[in-house]
């Protein structure tokens, strides 16, 4: 699948590890759901990671990115929620203090498709219009 991704890691020169390519398409998870993105912002957070703050480049290729919208495999316009809790949180995962943000541990966004927790999912807001849900994939 093409993707958006962290090739390495450079301090000084982050976007020289800034790659757009084909990586494999993620492997779902169990209790984990597959989204066909639509969309999927960049924000500071793909810079950090590109330079390597919270990003090792063992880590990588990391495909970068944290939020997204698109549709889930039963067809639902969703968006996802990037904010990962460890194994076993119950609560909020907010509050989890070993969370972490797509593209962190688990690959982000900018792809084709992102795997994340099926709790992960958020409805298509009903104030969208059906006019805004048709232009998901």
């Amino acid at each position: 699948m093409k993707a958006v991704y962290a090739a390495g890691t450079d301090y000084d020169n982050p976007l020289s590890q800034l790659k757009v390519g084909e990586l494999d398409t993620p492997e779902t998870k169990p209790f984990w759901s597959t989204i066909h993105v639509a969309a999927a912002s960049v924000n500071h957070h793909d810079i950090w990671s590109l330079q390597g703050v919270g990003l090792s480049a063992e880590q990588t290729p990391m495909i970068l990115g944290t939020d997204a919208s698109g549709l889930a495999e039963d067809g639902r316009p969703v968006i996802v929620h990037s904010v990962i809790s460890t194994p076993g949180w119950i609560g909020d995962e907010t509050y989890d203090p070993k969370r972490s943000l797509l593209s962190e541990l688990h690959q982000g966004t900018q792809a084709e498709y992102v795997t994340v927790p099926a709790s992960n999912l958020v409805a298509w807001p009903a104030f969208l219009s059906p006019e805004e849900a048709a232009c998901l994939p």
